[in-house]
């Protein structure tokens, strides 16, 4: 018999791509496509549905003639948080760019909704901000004639990414979005797990244009190609299933390093409410509990050596080690692109800098920029720590910047912490694989999987204090800086 394989298409910010796992969990397969949001101004940050729609499908199709769709037990989706696409089920068109999580356009709609802080807080476990979905939508219903006229006459729809692609490969049969994905919208009640009539109120959201929401291992219709019918059975947010894939449990805590780094600590079916964090939902399935997460975003992680890159202080990616391993006077670094994150949510903040002198060499800048990252790191685990979440060895760390054995050793030395390396980077697509072959099984048992390197601390305790403490000394003189 052939072998039989799961499709995980993964939609992020910068691209399209499709994997085909087979039942061991390994990557038989793949196709992917560069597909990056137009970025015209301060603040934009948006793509074309249709075009969006299209690179997707490009590189499904393209996957499944290359490995036969009769060979395909399932497809599964996941895509960016907080990304939302408005069109017309009446023509299943468009009405709106897509505006990603980054854009920044509705800050008005953010501060002008009737709610504050806390009770958006307490409600969302997110806080107003524009880079959320439902101030987007707002911001179209205001300045987009097409998205306004959509809503009168009530054949708006609005839902994440996946949802979009999951309504478009069912020939809009299936309209429905998970609870990841849901919360990331600012209009769901993680309490209840409902819509909030309170929330699409403040924010001027018609209730009628949001998906249903199911859990995330479930049915979602199928998607016919080639005269076979491919079910689809997972909707979820990137995070999440890189989360699933590393390993992530109740009491148990994760760092993944992209563009930015999100640290993520599983408060099990307890919903944890902090004011410096973000509380997030874990995947589900019909059978379980809901279970939690605090969520603790880093604006800037890898996107600070690309900072570096423009700056002429960085030209090699590859040999970060190499150059840092020759750095005498690191610098200090705080890596605010964007602002601060958690837990001080400061958006004043820029890139600050301390300890250049005129001997400062691009070694020393590069390596103190990682000791940022790090740090950065350092001030969510300190946070929950600080506010009886504890954290244990070890540490699963994941995603790009984990190549830098640099910034991990000076992260195991901050935190005093041991960090395990996934050996596998793709752990978004891995993770959306593995959720549908629970989903099918009820166990991924045969995934062989295999633990990376391990890093320990080598400061003593006294040595990890002195460093965290003079970085706290430096975070708060660049924060009163502004």
């Amino acid at each position: 018999m052939s072998e039989k394989y799961i499709i995980a298409l993964d939609q992020g910010t910068s691209g399209c791509r499709a994997f085909a796992v087979d039942m061991q969990g390994r990557v038989y397969a793949q196709q992917s496509r560069v597909f990056s949001p137009r970025r015209s101004g301060t603040g934009i940050s948006e793509y074309n549905a249709e075009e969006l729609l299209h690179a997707q499908q490009e590189v499904l199709q393209a996957l499944l003639d290359q490995i036969d769709p009769r060979r395909v037990l399932a497809l599964a989706v996941c895509s960016q948080r907080s990304t939302i696409v408005l069109w017309d089920k009446s023509t299943g068109q468009s009405v709106a760019p897509v505006l990603t999580w980054e854009d920044g356009r509705a800050l008005q709609e953010s501060v002008q909704a009737p709610l504050s802080q806390e009770e958006v807080h307490a409600q969302t476990g997110l806080f107003k901000t524009p880079f959320f979905s439902a101030p987007k939508i707002a911001w179209c219903l205001k300045h987009i004639p097409a998205a306004r006229q959509a809503a009168q006459a009530g054949t708006l729809l609005a839902a994440p990414v996946a949802s979009y692609l999951i309504w478009k490969l069912t020939c809009a049969q299936v309209f429905a979005t998970d609870p990841t994905l849901a919360q990331r919208t600012l209009l769901w009640d993680i309490r209840t797990g409902q819509w909030s009539k309170t929330l699409t109120q403040a924010f001027g959201v018609p209730l009628a244009c949001l998906p249903t929401v199911k859990p995330t291992m479930a049915d979602y219709g199928h998607y016919e190609y080639r005269g076979v019918s491919i079910p689809i059975v997972v909707c979820t947010a990137d995070q999440q299933a890189a989360a699933t894939y590393n390993g992530l449990v109740a009491g148990k805590t994760s760092i993944n390093y992209g563009t930015g780094a999100f640290v993520l600590h599983h408060t099990g079916t307890k919903l944890v409410i902090l004011p410096g964090m973000l509380s997030s939902v874990d995947v589900s399935d019909t059978s379980e509990s809901t279970r939690f997460l605090l969520e603790g975003p880093v604006f800037s992680a890898g996107s600070v050596l690309q900072w570096l890159k423009t700056k002429g202080l960085l030209s090699d990616f590859v040999q970060i080690d190499a150059l840092c391993a020759t750095a005498q006077a690191p610098v200090q670094f705080l890596p605010a692109l964007g602002g601060l994150g958690a837990p001080y949510w400061d958006y004043t903040v820029s890139v600050h800098t301390g300890g250049v002198y005129e001997k400062t060499r691009p070694a020393d800048w590069v390596a103190g920029a990682l000791q940022g990252v790090a740090l950065r790191v350092a001030d969510i685990f300190g946070y929950l720590s600080a506010h009886g979440q504890q954290t244990v060895d070890p540490v699963c760390v994941s995603g790009g910047l984990c190549q830098s054995h640099y910034l991990l050793s000076f992260e195991a030395d901050v935190l005093q912490h041991t960090l395990q390396v996934q050996n596998d980077t793709e752990s978004t697509v891995l993770g959306t694989a593995l959720l549908a072959m629970r989903y099918l099984y009820g166990t991924e048992q045969a995934w062989k999987t295999s633990a990376g390197h391990i890093f320990s601390p080598r400061m003593t305790q006294q040595q990890s204090q002195t460093v965290y403490q003079d970085w706290q000394q430096f975070v708060q003189i660049a924060r009163s800086h502004g």
